[in-house]
């Protein structure tokens, strides 16, 4: 298997002068216009803020180590109201008005799912952070995603759950979007298999606002520990409140919202709401002891961000853009590998071209499955707001 290395994006330069912003500039003729898609307003609008920072950042420093084939990248958003329908009429608008030549975005799969074929249509590459398990090469043969499928996200937690900690009574909860839903079925067979079927099964709405009577089911159904895979940061920390508000402080193993989103949850919770909380994680955002200090491609891309970001912990520190970043950097390794934007092309490269080394770690697509990552990506880590000095996670089992 081939491995293509990373693309080096000047990281020393961009770092060195503090005083630069993420911000976007207007479009020439010459200028290669990714779409940019995803919620800024409605229930979902937390993401846009996030995304449009982490897609920002990577192309900057695309554009700053020689661009996307040599075109300065220029983002053109899209608002999808966090409604599909609406996402819909955004995208034929960056397409037909804005002439988008790449797409990326949007980031929860029922907004994405609807997407895909007008982005087929137009042969345009879209790389999203969507992780239904309907969007196949068959449906997508031009949709990527940097998310792993709900299920890659929780093997490691299942597992870690079972060996290390010796939980036998699971509960599972999950948000009403198109990834949990459609990974909750493919995430109990997995119990079963490991022989802790789960007790009982949760559904909670995107921005719930209460979720203490899921929670005193699940502790009325004897669960011993309770894995929640979700979408948003938002919710992990309403989770978190109320088990905090209930005391039930059974440990919790989270999908990597959790983790993504958990320092900006402790500053406003208080560490305390993290008692017992692990959760799935990148393997290239984490560390075992004794590993090098500042050295892997996140922690470079943390210390850009900490330059150029303000309130960067207030919008969930670094690892909050790592999605986002991945979007735009894995865009400009297809276009560049294949030397072209057109969507057809760029996905024969992606489909072949073996190991791709991103800020998050290693990944790798193929003809038949369109997902970057994989459950050898993902790690567990422990106490995911506590970082080390260079950002990275230190993971739960460094045996």
């Amino acid at each position: 298997m081939k491995t293509v290395k990373p693309l080096r994006l000047c990281m020393a330069m961009l770092a060195g002068s503090a005083a630069m912003t993420v911000m976007a500039t207007a479009a020439t003729a010459e200028d290669l216009k990714i779409g940019a898609i995803t919620s800024f307003s409605g229930s979902g609008q937390s993401l846009g803020p996030v995304y449009k920072t982490g897609w920002q950042l990577a192309v900057d420093a695309i554009n700053a180590n020689g661009g996307f084939a040599g075109r300065q990248g220029v983002l053109v958003t899209g608002d999808t109201a966090s409604d599909p329908t609406h996402g819909v009429s955004e995208l034929r608008r960056l397409i037909a008005s804005e002439k988008i030549e790449a797409i990326l975005g949007s980031i929860v799969s029922q907004e994405v799912i609807p997407m895909v074929p007008l982005a087929t249509e137009a042969n345009l590459v879209q790389i999203s952070a969507a992780a239904s398990t309907s969007l196949t090469p068959e449906y997508g043969p031009l949709h990527f995603s940097t998310s792993p499928t709900g299920l890659d996200q929780m093997k490691a937690n299942v597992d870690f759950a079972v060996d290390k900690l010796g939980l036998t009574k699971l509960a599972l909860i999950s948000d009403n979007g198109g990834m949990s839903k459609a990974a909750v079925a493919e995430i109990e067979a997995y119990m079963t298999e490991r022989g802790v079927a789960p007790v009982i099964v949760q559904e909670f709405a995107f921005k719930a606002e209460d979720m203490t009577p899921q929670l005193f089911s699940m502790r009325s159904a004897g669960a011993d520990g309770v894995l929640i895979i979700n979408s948003i940061g938002d919710d992990s920390r309403k989770f978190l409140e109320n088990r905090l508000d209930i005391d039930w402080m059974v440990p919790v193993l989270g999908s990597m919202t959790m983790s993504n989103y958990a320092v900006g949850n402790a500053l406003a919770l208080g560490e305390e709401a993290f008692e017992n909380v692990y959760s799935s994680q990148f393997v290239g955002m984490t560390y075992c002891p004794g590993d090098p200090l500042g050295e892997s491609a996140f922690a470079k891309m943390r210390e850009v961000a900490r330059d150029q970001v303000p309130d960067l912990d207030r919008m969930g520190g670094a690892e909050s853009l790592v999605s986002a970043y991945m979007m735009a950097e894995l865009l400009a390794i297809g276009i560049n590998g294949a030397g072209s934007t057109d969507g057809k092309a760029v996905a024969e490269w992606f489909q072949n071209a073996g190991e791709l080394q991103t800020v998050a770690g290693p990944v790798e697509a193929t003809e038949a499955k369109h997902f970057f990552p994989n459950e050898s990506s993902v790690v567990v880590v422990t106490k995911p707001y506590e970082k080390r000095e260079d950002g990275l996670s230190q993971r739960a089992d460094c045996s």
